[in-house]
C-alpha cells in the first residue's frame, strides 16, 4: 500500500490499548480504536485504517456518548444529531431551541445546561431506534440522570471483537 499524497510505501501497525488508533473520521476528537490495522506514511504522515463493521462502530460510539457521565460537548451533540439524520434546525425544534441557540451549543460557543443535555440524549435515544439503548437508559434512569453533570474529561476507547465493537472502560 502506498500514500496517495507522496506515493511512498505505508508502514502497517495494529492499534493496541497502550497505542490506540485515533479515529478522526468519526468527527470526534477523543475516540480511539484498539485492535484495528492501520497504515502510516513515514514521509508525509498520511494515514489509512481498516475499520471493521463501521455502522456498528458508529452506533457503539453514540451509545458510549449517551451513557457517559458529564455534560456533552458541542462535537458530541453534533455527532448524535447527525447519527439520527436530522438537520440542525429540525433537531433544535425537537428540543425547543432556536436554530441559532442550537448552533452555539454545537460549536461550543454556549455552555450546555444539564436539562438540555438530558433532553438531547433522550431525543437521540428515541430517534435512534436502538431498542437496546432505550432498555439500558430506562433500567438505570435515576442513576444515569444523576451522572450527567460537571465536566467530562475521558476519551472513548473501543475495541473490535469479531466485528462487534465494545467500549473499553478506563482501568480503575
Amino acid at each position: 500500500m502506498t500514500s496517495l499524497h507522496c506515493e511512498k510505501p505505508l508502514r502497517r501497525y495494529t492499534a493496541t490499548r497502550n497505542k490506540p488508533y485515533r479515529f478522526v473520521d468519526s468527527g470526534l476528537s477523543k475516540v480511539y480504536l484498539v485492535g484495528v490495522k492501520y497504515w502510516v506514511c513515514q514521509v508525509c504522515g498520511a494515514q489509512a485504517a481498516e475499520i471493521p463493521a463501521p455502522e456498528q462502530l458508529m452506533n457503539a460510539i453514540a451509545e458510549a456518548i449517551v451513557m457517559s457521565p458529564g455534560i456533552l460537548c458541542g462535537e458530541e451533540i453534533r455527532f448524535l444529531r447527525k447519527r439520527v439524520g436530522k438537520k440542525a434546525a429540525d433537531f433544535a425544534e425537537l428540543i425547543n431551541n432556536t436554530p441559532e441557540h442550537f448552533s452555539k451549543l454545537e460549536t461550543g460557543a454556549l455552555p450546555v445546561k444539564e436539562a438540555t443535555d438530558k433532553l438531547i440524549r433522550l431525543t437521540y435515544g428515541m430517534l435512534s431506534g436502538n431498542k437496546y439503548l432505550l432498555l439500558k437508559l430506562s433500567a438505570g434512569i435515576e442513576q444515569w440522570f444523576k451522572s450527567i453533570h460537571g465536566k467530562k474529561i475521558q476519551s472513548i476507547k473501543l475495541k473490535s471483537r469479531n466485528n462487534n465493537w465494545i467500549e473499553l472502560k478506563p482501568a480503575v
